[in-house]
């Protein structure tokens, strides 16, 4: 499948990211910046002109610095996904349901999701809003999302308008992602739901692959590798929360730098997808 979308950059400094999903309602978000001395312009030419350099610490310090401008970047609605490979994919990844873990158990989960969601689209408190009563829809959305393709795309296409050097090249991590976390529930009167899936990525600079091609066996055999010790890694999140009852629905994504506690885990008990920022 090929994807078109080469939309640039818009990075918001505020708690609520636009609306934005196919066939579904559009808002337009609140774009005051609080803090007005920095805009998100300056912020990402900073980005620029610092991965152009190779400087890491600079990079580092300007996405710490300006972490609420890179917490909500909009992304585009998700791409279609073949029903057949939504299943195929989510086979193949950990995901935790409602605070469940189905590490390995992709089959359960499934099942699992299948029979909330007609639970839920079915109940009394819903009623005839969900559309669905089997809840099927609400699968397939769900599926959607989770699907690997489409985060893919979005978050490594993100990373790269960031940051990008002719120096330097952007692949996935070797590291296992994180399990996809998944809410789904009833409230006011409707079917909710959030995805929340995590991509991890490192930059490595041509200069380092090079000098890998060149060592000898002698460091290879003795358990000195570090071929697959990025110059940076990067973190993405992407969250999608979703009221199928309106039929509307927010998607962002979030750059993290790893080991580094962020402020709205620090300190305290995860909370849940759908109301955090």
């Amino acid at each position: 499948k090929k994807f078109g979308r080469e939309a640039p950059i818009k990075v918001y400094h505020n708690k609520s990211p636009p609306l934005e999903m196919s066939g579904f309602q559009q808002e337009q978000p609140d774009v005051s910046m609080g803090d007005s001395s920095t805009s998100p312009q300056d912020v990402v030419s900073a980005l620029h002109l610092a991965s152009l350099s190779g400087d890491r610490e600079l990079i580092i310090s300007t996405l710490e610095e300006n972490a609420k401008h890179f917490s909500c970047i909009p992304l585009p609605p998700p791409a279609p996904c073949d029903a057949s490979q939504a299943v195929k994919d989510i086979l193949r990844e950990r995901v935790v349901l409602n605070g469940i873990s189905f590490l390995g158990q992709g089959s359960l989960f499934l099942e699992t999701l299948r029979r909330l969601s007609e639970v839920l689209c079915s109940s009394d408190e819903v009623g005839s809003t969900c559309g669905d009563s089997t809840g099927n829809f609400v699968v397939d959305a769900i599926l959607t999302r989770c699907a690997r393709t489409t985060s893919g795309y979005d978050s490594y296409n993100t990373v790269l308008q960031l940051l990008q050097s002719p120096t330097m090249i952007l692949k996935p991590r070797s590291s296992e992602n994180p399990p996809i976390d998944i809410e789904l529930f009833v409230t006011n009167g409707g079917v909710h739901g959030a995805v929340s899936s995590t991509n991890m990525y490192g930059f490595y600079r041509l200069e380092d692959i090079e000098q890998m091609g060149n060592r000898t066996s002698d460091h290879s055999m003795s358990g000195d590798d570090q071929s697959d010790n990025p110059w940076l890694s990067i973190d993405t999140v992407i969250v999608e929360k979703i009221d199928f009852r309106t039929g509307r629905s927010l998607r962002f994504l979030r750059i993290e730098i790893p080991n580094r506690v962020s402020e709205s885990t620090a300190g305290g008990e995860k909370s849940s997808i759908y109301s955090r920022p």
